[in-house]
């Protein structure tokens, strides 16, 4: 404990760059004796901006003290770079972090297979049912997903994971004791009851500018390679990726209509060598041999890809009967709801009987976890049957 609140005071109160920081920890021996060194022999051991050099003459250790505190009581496991822990892919790229926080489990991402998964936070019905079948098939395998827990293909693959039986880890560009977007709450307990989130920002800490940038590389340094679902030109899922060959990563991009805006980008990966995938078995293949994984055959048939659709397809309302020849009356049409909605979907129809709900009570008059329930959601919205308001707050479509 002693050393690592001097390991946060380097990182967190004088904030020095990780490069900077990792210079200055080799050259020094350690973060007690960079607290404790001349500010010129700090200025001779590595290059130092004035703001820098400012910032490292604030010999206090109340925040970190304060940090240590916060982590103590939300169960925050702290990593530095030198611990055994600390996974090795990551360890190796350019600017690794130089200490970690850690909520949850973080599964031994150096012993297994681990793919990022990445894409745009407004994502189609194709982009969004694209990245939950590969975040189950890539879990149901044994290959660990990693994404950033944003809306969108992130939120998607992290859903299709937690149906798996492989741990699943949330990058956070943001800090750690903090959930974004808030409406992921639901999302980030289930990661948590088995897999992890991670960041570089301390718990209490204000997210610094192009914070979302930079924790684009730890999600493309802790994986083998990265999966682009669904990116439009200029997407940060690009910026993923980018990074991702810098590292000497696999790039894989799932294609596009050629019209399709959402598409641009993966579509330009592909065209500029990034791996065409259409299955599971496209991206395993390329480390089998040096993992174990369950047959890919064995994954995509647990969720065969017709199936998966057919479940997110929208279902045309049933033809009204036939008049009778009788002075009897037809029988009304069924409601939708009934004639449409998966069987598993009935208790949030239910639920939604009386009015519109925000997300958390509706799960609470559900009974459901936020896992059961956003897919369901999906299939409800896109079927037409509910429809999703401002606020995370969903209601029914009324009867036309």
């Amino acid at each position: 404990m002693q050393d690592l609140q001097y390991l946060i005071w380097l990182t967190a109160t004088a904030a020095i760059p990780p490069q900077k920081a990792w210079a200055l920890l080799s050259a020094f021996g350690g973060a007690r004796a960079v607290y404790e060194a001349p500010a010129e022999a700090l200025a001779r051991a590595v290059p130092l901006t004035p703001a820098e050099r400012l910032r490292l003459r604030l010999h206090t250790l109340a925040p970190a003290q304060t940090v240590l505190e916060r982590c103590r009581r939300g169960g925050i496991r702290l990593l530095p770079i030198f611990d055994p822990d600390y996974p090795e892919r990551l360890k190796n790229i350019y600017d690794p972090p130089v200490l970690l926080y850690v909520r949850g489990t973080l599964p031994p991402l150096g012993r297994m297979a681990a793919i990022t998964v990445v894409g745009t936070r407004r994502c189609t019905p194709y982009g969004a049912l694209t990245a939950e079948r590969f975040g189950y098939q890539l879990s149901a395998a044994g290959a660990a997903v990693i994404s950033g827990m944003a809306e969108g293909v992130d939120s998607a693959a992290h859903r299709g994971a937690l149906r798996g039986p492989t741990p699943t880890v949330a990058v956070f560009g943001t800090a750690i004791d903090g959930c974004y977007p808030a409406s992921n709450g639901g999302l980030l307990r289930d990661i948590l009851r088995a897999g992890a989130a991670v960041s570089e920002y301390p718990p209490g800490s204000k997210t610094p500018k192009g914070a979302f940038p930079r924790r684009n590389r730890i999600l493309a340094g802790l994986s083998l390679g990265v999966l682009v679902v669904e990116a439009p030109a200029h997407s940060g899922a690009l910026i993923t990726a980018g990074l991702a060959l810098d590292q000497g990563r696999d790039v894989f991009a799932v294609p596009g209509g050629i019209d399709a805006p959402a598409s641009a980008g993966a579509n330009e990966l592909i065209q500029n060598g990034a791996r065409l995938v259409r299955s599971v078995a496209d991206i395993l293949r390329e480390y089998q041999g040096v993992y174990d994984f369950s047959p890919p055959a064995a994954a995509e048939a647990a969720e065969p890809a017709a199936a998966v659709a057919a479940a997110y397809a929208p279902r045309p309302r049933p033809a009204a009967p036939a008049p009778a020849a009788s002075p009897v009356p037809p029988a009304p049409e069924p409601h939708p709801a009934s004639a449409a909605a998966p069987a598993p979907a009935a208790p949030l129809l239910a639920a939604l009987a009386d009015g519109p709900l925000p997300f958390d009570a509706l799960l609470a008059r559900a009974g459901m976890t936020a896992t059961e329930a956003l897919a369901l959601l999906t299939v409800l919205e896109l079927r037409g049957l509910i429809r999703q308001l401002p606020g995370r707050v969903f209601e029914r479509v009324p009867r036309a």
